[in-house]
């Protein structure tokens, strides 16, 4: 029967340096998902901004369904730097269904060198219209 002695306890240099590997290989994993999370999280914050923004933009800037026209508005908000707006409304068969307009409203803002926006249309029912009785 062989025995130990008492010199030869510990790790040697070559399983120390495969728990170093493993361990910076499982710690570089966890920085990566730890940094995608993050973008999530910043990306749901942003559209959620934008989102709220849209709701403040139909309040802030009614659309009067009498003088209702096609035309396109912009504008920014003070107080959330970075966000611009966009409402386009235009009248979708002027012919076939005089007084139906589509009314497409956009926030958008840069997001890590990329454009991005939050958008929402919606149908606008308005046969009392003026462009719509003057053409008639």
């Amino acid at each position: 029967m062989r025995t130990v002695s008492k010199n030869k306890r510990g790790l040697t240099l070559i399983e120390v340096l495969i728990a170093l590997v493993i361990l910076s290989v499982g710690v570089s994993s966890m920085m990566v998902a730890m940094s995608r999370c993050l973008a999530v999280v910043r990306t749901a914050r942003n559209r959620n901004v934008a989102h709220a923004l849209i709701h403040r933009v139909d309040i802030e800037f009614p659309i009067e369904r009498v003088d209702m026209d096609e035309i396109s508005e912009t504008g920014e908000f003070e107080d959330a730097p970075g966000y611009t707006w966009l409402r386009d409304i235009v009248m979708v068969d002027e012919e076939e269904r005089p007084g139906l307009f589509l009314v497409t409203t956009r926030i958008q803002w840069s997001e890590r060198g990329r454009d991005a926006f939050e958008e929402i249309t919606v149908f606008k029912y308005a046969p009392d219209a003026e462009s719509v009785t003057s053409k008639i």
